[in-house]
């Protein structure tokens, strides 16, 4: 398609600035610069042609007429009409989709015809688009939010959320009605709060509101299917995760990978299996606790998967959300990239999504923070677990987290490791001759015999294997060999 052609008009020495980002915003968005290419009259080579009929011809050639106002007028020619009223004038002959933007200030400091041209426009009748700005930054929005509107009016763009739009081919029958029992209980658990007594079909309805009622039937909206429908991939193919774990730091060789189906909720402990299955759990003796120390922090994984159901574009029909686990790094990639106007560098915080919907569903059990703090959550626990933040990048239309891991130094790791991951050995019953055995097995690496065990400690051979079959018993340690050969090592 030929990219619709914007002519940007103003007192150039005003507006010098202005008109170079406003150029810019149009060039650099990932979506306007994909339907729309801009003209200055700065940009153009010296000609032989008098600049008017050069720049009358550009308006004439354009779609898009953006007029920028202030307080001058500009020179006046013999006619006593200026260069951007002429511009005007022939926009308005042609029928182009005129912008004006006008910069606050105190009207006694504008000439004379920019009111006059202002009045024009402000006219109601006239059906030009009309904004005000007090700064650069108020501009870019304003000319985005038009040409973004002008795109939508040509159904060149959707702007209907995909996750409250109507699943045409499902029914109240596909929603499995056990699902969102199992989702009140968790939200009630989690928001301390009672289970609402109400039926399921009035809290879908009334509460969330993801059905919407026509004629008396009740439909379900996208992010009904989504969360409370056994098999939403038969609706909405696009929404199962894939998950890979490759051999080495490339995409060579794969050695477990899986699609993973199902409601959102079921999809992400299915997620958790395979992460936890293809990632380290490491153990260290610290003290008189054993501590389990896992490669990454998953609360920082699942935040990243949660956010990329939520924030991915669905429109995006032939692309799932993808978790690739390397050697090195583990890399969660979404669909759709950044929403427009977005910077990568500047996200948390932000609050801004495709679907709402789905963020307000994943708030009701606390699965995600409102207000934007998704991006510090994940720095908090990759840093707090000894590990590198985690890196936002865009490759092509899709946004990249990725989480850089230990290597080899997992047991070097300072983390925040949760009470669960903490056994308190002196609890179990452990002297401290088993606890540093232990330790010596666990965080050396080494394997201790009977002997080594009564030199090391100075103990007879019957309080060794006393000590030792109680480390047995618990689980930490294990007997290889069954001669005067036969040592112990960790488990």
């Amino acid at each position: 398609m030929k990219p619709f052609k914007v002519f940007i008009s103003s007192v150039q020495s005003e507006f010098k600035q202005e008109r170079v980002t406003v150029k810019e915003l149009i060039e650099e968005d990932k979506l306007l610069s994909n339907y729309f290419e801009v003209f200055l009259f700065e940009g153009l080579h010296a000609k032989s042609k008098a600049s008017e009929k050069v720049y009358l011809k550009e308006v004439s050639t354009s779609d898009i007429f953006i007029l920028i106002l202030g307080k001058g007028y500009g020179t006046v020619g013999a006619d006593g009409i200026s260069a951007i009223e002429r511009e005007f004038s022939k926009a308005v002959e042609k029928k182009l989709c005129i912008l004006t933007y006008v910069k606050n200030g105190d009207i006694k400091e504008r000439d004379a015809n920019v009111i006059n041209l202002i009045n024009r426009i402000k006219d109601p009748k006239s059906g030009f688009i009309f904004k005000s700005f007090k700064n650069i930054e108020e501009l870019k929005d304003e000319v985005y939010k038009s040409l973004f509107e002008f795109l939508s009016e040509k159904d060149l763009v959707i702007t209907s959320p995909f996750d409250t739009a109507i699943c045409k081919s499902a029914t109240y029958n596909d929603i499995d009605e056990g699902l969102v029992i199992d989702f009140l209980k968790d939200r009630a658990i989690k928001q301390k709060v009672d289970i609402p007594k109400i039926s399921v079909k009035d809290f879908l309805l009334k509460t969330l509101k993801i059905f919407v009622e026509e004629d008396g039937v009740l439909k379900p909206t996208n992010a009904a299917i989504l969360f409370f429908c056994d098999n939403p991939q038969d609706f909405i193919p696009q929404s199962s995760i894939k998950m890979a774990r490759f051999r080495g730091n490339t995409r060579t060789e794969f050695i477990d990978s899986r699609e993973i189906i199902g409601p959102f909720y079921k999809m992400l402990d299915e997620f958790e299996l395979f992460f936890k299955r293809n990632t380290r759990l490491a153990s260290k003796i610290v003290e008189f606790k054993r501590v389990d120390i896992p490669e990454y922090p998953i609360e920082a994984i699942r935040e990243a998967v949660v956010n990329a159901l939520a924030h991915r574009s669905y429109y995006r029909t032939g692309a799932n959300v993808q978790i690739d686990i390397f050697d090195d790094r583990i890399e969660v990639r979404s669909p759709g990239g950044l929403l427009p106007h977005l910077d990568i560098k500047n996200l948390e915080g932000i609050h801004e999504t495709r679907n709402e919907k789905i963020c307000e569903i994943f708030h009701e059990t606390k699965d995600m923070e409102k207000f934007g703090t998704g991006i510090g959550k994940m720095k908090t626990k990759m840093v707090n677990h000894g590990l590198k933040p985690p890196e936002f990048s865009e490759q092509g239309d899709f946004f990249l987290v990725t989480f850089y891991g230990p290597g080899d130094k997992i047991l070097d790791l300072v983390s925040d490791i949760p009470e669960e991951r903490q056994t308190d050995l002196k609890k179990l019953g452990l002297n401290e001759r088993q606890i540093e055995a232990l330790r010596m097995m666990v965080n050396e690496n080494r394997k201790l015999s009977i002997g080594e065990y009564c030199n090391s400690f100075s103990v007879n051979e019957k309080t060794a294997r006393r000590d030792f079959k109680k480390l047995i018993s618990l689980g930490f340690v294990e007997k290889i060999g069954v001669t005067k050969n036969a040592y112990f090592k960790a488990k």
